[in-house]
């Protein structure tokens, strides 16, 4: 019988690894790194399953926590094929390179400082490790673009829908012979919410879909309609603006960053906010910004009515400047406000985004603007949950800027979005819950049984194996 074995991003939401087993085939979705609590580390150093056993992967999107361990699976034996969308390989080249300079760098602090492990000494990746990767993909199109099966491994065909969460992102249909019978399975990735500008709504699949991995990171909320949440966002600038405050925005260089220059660009245009000076502080979110560019025909018509005047570009105007240098960066620190610093890490556990916290985090003329999921044990959930003092860099802060909450701007669908995914494939008889804490979960497996009560809906957990019934 085929079943599906979760080596990562499951009970928790970050990790993403899913063992397919079907067909005499072993099929894995994702290789993601695991992040945010302190031992997480050593998790990516090593795999609970052999490398060189898997027939073929699958990637959702470019995301480190799905991709982030794809060179380490090479270095451990893998040489199957990667099978994603074409703006999917491309991003996670920039996003591995991205993580093998920062590797790179955090080994060589340690080293010099006789800091941790031997093991912590050495890049979990290198920049030489991720040329044979990107050798090893397959470009597989939207079924939007070319409807037909595209065979993985022999007796194993996928299809890739729009997922709407980033650019390139995928919902994976896999389908395959059993004992005389066809299968068809489906994998949701992380998937976007309905409405929003930029990408293209996440896709339903057509084909007859009996088992669904489904992500549940918001399963419990439900996000305020798009133009409610632009209000929300317009009113906290002018209140930070006119106090002369600086506003730090720790957002995801993949996807959160786009989404929020795309919103404040047409709020600066309309006159609800001032034209006041906005950084992007993140070298990757500036080469991910070029990528989203390079890849304009995949926007959706949304975006072609907001920015419909010869010349206009989504993600860029007047009073925006995308920062690259150290340098430029530092110099942030001496400028007075208002201003806006979107940068890097999203939970604000590395990168620029941590000096900035360092400089603003303690006047309270300043605020913090949350706009994406905080995984237990980021510096983002402790700020998020009320901590009156955050460690960073080892230094000790008190926590006296404002800190607001804008979930509405995730890239992932609400609960009410998912169940009704769920309730559009007529064919489903079984759910498996992943990328999700329990608490968000348990609450979409509630929603997700009361509206579908035919079918069976679990949330295993890392290590478990659930086998796909045979209906």
């Amino acid at each position: 019988m085929s079943s599906i074995t979760f080596f990562g991003g499951a009970g928790s939401v970050t990790g993403s690894k899913h063992l397919i087993e079907a067909a005499g085939k072993r099929i894995l979705f994702d290789c993601g790194t695991f992040q945010g609590l302190p031992d997480v580390r050593e998790r990516n150093r090593s795999f609970s399953f052999a490398p060189d056993s898997i027939d073929a992967v699958v990637l959702s999107h470019a995301h480190l926590d799905h991709c982030g361990m794809l060179p380490l699976l090479v270095k451990r034996g893998y040489t199957g094929r990667i099978f994603a969308t074409a703006a999917t390989r491309e991003v996670t080249q920039r996003m591995l390179e991205d993580m093998a300079g920062i590797e790179g760098q955090d080994a060589e602090y340690r080293l010099r400082h006789h800091i941790g492990s031997p093991d912590d000494r050495v890049p979990l990746i290198t920049p030489e490790d991720i040329l044979p990767l990107m050798e090893q993909f397959t470009e597989i199109p939207y079924a939007r673009d070319d409807p037909s099966w595209h065979e993985i491994v022999p007796g194993v065909r996928i299809k890739l829908y729009d997922a709407g969460h980033i650019l390139g992102s995928s919902i994976i249909v896999l389908e395959y012979e059993e004992d005389g019978k066809q299968h068809t399975i489906a994998y949701t990735g992380d998937m976007g919410p309905i409405g929003v500008p930029l990408l293209h709504d996440p896709e339903i699949p057509k084909e007859p879909i009996e088992m669904l991995l489904m992500e549940s990171t918001y399963g419990n909320r439900t996000h305020l309609p798009l133009a409610e949440a632009k209000i929300k966002l317009a009113e906290a600038i002018k209140k930070v603006c006119d106090r002369q405050g600086i506003m730090v925005v720790p957002a995801f260089s993949l996807g959160r960053t786009q989404m929020l220059v795309y919103i404040i660009h047409l709020l600066v245009d309309s006159g609800a906010i001032p034209r006041f000076p906005i950084y992007v502080d993140s070298p990757l979110a500036t080469d991910i910004t070029e990528v989203y560019r390079a890849h304009a025909d995949m926007y959706d018509n949304e975006t072609r009515i907001d920015f419909s005047r010869q010349g206009d570009r989504p993600l860029a105007f007047r009073n925006l400047e995308y920062i690259q240098s150290a340098e430029q960066s530092k110099a942030l620190n001496g400028k007075k406000g208002p201003f806006m610093v979107i940068s890097a890490s999203g939970m604000m556990t590395a990168g620029r985004v941590v000096h900035h916290l360092k400089n603003t985090i303690s006047n309270p003329n300043n605020a913090v603007f949350i706009t994406g999921y905080q995984a237990r044990g980021t510096t983002g959930r402790r700020i998020l949950s009320g901590a009156k003092n955050i460690e960073l860099h080892g230094e000790w802060f008190p926590v006296r800027s404002e800190v607001f909450l804008f979930n509405e701007f995730s890239a992932h669908a609400d609960q009410g979005q998912l169940v009704a995914f769920a309730k559009a494939l007529p064919s489903l008889k079984q759910v498996a819950l992943v990328h999700g804490e329990e608490q968000e979960a348990r609450a979409l497996q509630g929603a997700l049984i009361a509206a579908l009560p035919h079918i069976q809906v679990t949330y295993p957990h890392e290590g478990d194996t659930i086998a796909i019934v045979d209906h």
